[in-house]
């Protein structure tokens, strides 16, 4: 074969290789056409950090944008993409800002990827150990039962985690509810790392993870409620009423011991008598003995006295007021208004003494018409009362409102 017809036929199998190529590629473009997506809150993860260092701060999110074939882009989990940054050039604790990278499946291209940069603090691995463990109760236990011991296993503990953390541990505690305990008990609470004021230190590993705690109960007597004596209730200042029963606080619950049968027959416990006579205001009052004068011989109570709080309020009533009168306001100019019904019924309430003195003319009910034209209209009541009376009933609270035009009067004819 010449050479020159064989350099014409390689030119030819080049040509239609060229082709074939743009025609598959122009077939694949029309019909699976590239597309984009944007996947947002990827995490970002560091990689190559060394085992003697960690990562303190928290990397954020990062949004990507991705392109290619449309099935593919489409298909694909958006946890495949995969965002970190290399770490593996950090030998020392400090702040550092690196790129962020992405993986990405194969045939997806990446278009963009915000932030690009994210700033990680690192900070030096640390061990302490002989971290004391201390028990910290929750919850409240019966008053005639007593804590005699507490005995933790074990007693010290291992912390784990950034150096500067670690340095901010003042101890560990296991916190232990007491709440609905009966007897001793024994259980295993999970440890928490704190600081000096309580709060608690995050990203640390406590070694072990857990105590056992036993805790030793004794019971004593048994409990009675304290009930406060109130007399001169109906003597108060003019106007005035108690709030409500009298309280004991913190707790109105004390601790009564003794033979058993002279225990039987108390079924509470009182205070001595309280005179509120003439009061017009709340009070605290502080270490109120507890009546023992009826007591059987011995019987003891622990504590001997209690906090009591008296509320006291001005004194509520209810009072009704038949046939207000209903003002019309904002009419129009050259209207008449004619109002169905044009009285109210009214309940108000309020402290006795206010009511006593209140008037109906100290009361204000008006229909706004707020310049209708004629037509006739169903609006609502609306009631102006003075200060601490309160509105508690009205009756009705929307009247039909008919309203008329004036046709003036002609002037005579000289």
């Amino acid at each position: 074969m010449r050479p020159s017809l064989r350099r014409e036929t390689v030119a030819r199998l080049a040509l239609a290789f060229v082709l074939a190529f743009g025609l598959w590629a122009w077939v694949e473009a029309t019909n699976d056409p590239e597309t984009q997506r944007t996947i947002s809150n990827v995490p970002v993860l560091p990689r190559g950090l060394s085992p003697q260092l960690v990562v303190t701060s928290e990397l954020p999110t990062v949004t990507v944008r991705i392109q290619g074939a449309q099935s593919r882009v489409q298909s694909f989990e958006s946890g495949a993409i995969q965002a970190w940054i290399d770490l593996r050039d950090v030998d020392s604790p400090g702040t550092y800002i690196r790129p962020v990278r992405v993986q990405l499946p194969s045939r997806l291209r990446l278009r963009e990827v915000v932030p690009q940069e994210v700033t990680v603090q690192i900070d030096r691995l640390v061990e302490r150990g002989d971290v004391p463990v201390q028990v910290i109760f929750t919850g409240q236990i019966p008053p005639n039962l007593q804590v005699l011991s507490t005995t933790l296993d074990p007693a010290t503990v291992i912390v784990r985690g950034p150096q500067q953390r670690v340095e901010n541990i003042a101890r560990v505690t296991a916190p232990l509810q007491l709440a609905g305990r009966t007897e001793s008990f024994q259980e295993s609470v999970t440890l928490i790392p704190v600081d000096a004021n309580g709060v608690t230190v995050p990203g640390i590993t406590v070694e072990p993870s857990t105590a056992v705690v036993s805790v030793q109960l004794r019971v004593r007597g048994q409990v009675r409620r304290v009930v406060p004596t109130i007399v001169g209730a109906d003597k108060l200042a003019p106007g005035y009423e108690l709030a409500g029963p009298p309280t004991v606080f913190p707790s109105d619950e004390v601790v009564i011991e003794g033979p058993e049968s002279a225990l039987a027959a108390i079924p509470y416990l009182t205070t001595t008598p309280i005179d509120v006579s003439g009061w017009s205001e709340s009070r605290i009052l502080w270490d109120v003995p507890i009546d023992t004068s009826r007591l059987p011989s011995g019987v003891t109570v622990d504590p001997k006295t209690v906090n009591v709080s008296v509320q006291i309020r001005r004194a509520e009533e209810t009072r009704s007021l038949q046939g207000l009168p209903i003002t019309v306001v904002n009419a129009r100019p050259g209207t008449t208004v004619e109002l169905t019904p044009s009285t109210v019924d009214l309940e108000v309430s309020g402290p006795s003494t206010v009511l006593e003195q209140l008037k109906p003319g100290d009361i204000l009910v008006i229909v706004d018409v707020e310049n209708a034209e004629q037509g006739i209209y169903q609006l609502p009541v609306r009631v102006t009362l003075p200060p601490e009376v309160r509105y508690e009933r009205l009756s009705p609270q929307v009247v039909q409102v008919t309203i008329r035009s004036v046709q003036p009067t002609p002037s005579p004819t000289p």
